[in-house]
């Protein structure tokens, strides 16, 4: 599976079309968070991480360590 930051993902999960309605909150929830202080916007995603299983930490953690890797080459001398 790819990912949005164009990794490859090695967890798959089922396949589902989202809904209409998802897509309209979610456009909304990201207008919200646009608008918050970056420390609102951690403490937000640390809620909802704290809020998802197991298997959605892993999904997680798979998209960010590329991310974070690339960070720490890139701060490098």
């Amino acid at each position: 599976t790819k990912l949005a930051n164009g990794t490859s993902s090695m967890i798959v999960p089922k396949q589902r079309k989202l809904s209409a309605n998802y897509e309209k909150e979610k456009e909304l929830c990201v207008k919200y968070f646009e608008q918050w202080s970056e420390c609102d916007q951690v403490e937000f995603v640390e809620h909802l991480i704290s809020r998802m299983c197991h298997y959605q930490h892993g999904h997680i953690n798979t998209y960010l360590k590329p991310m974070l890797q690339r960070d720490f080459i890139t701060a490098l001398p």
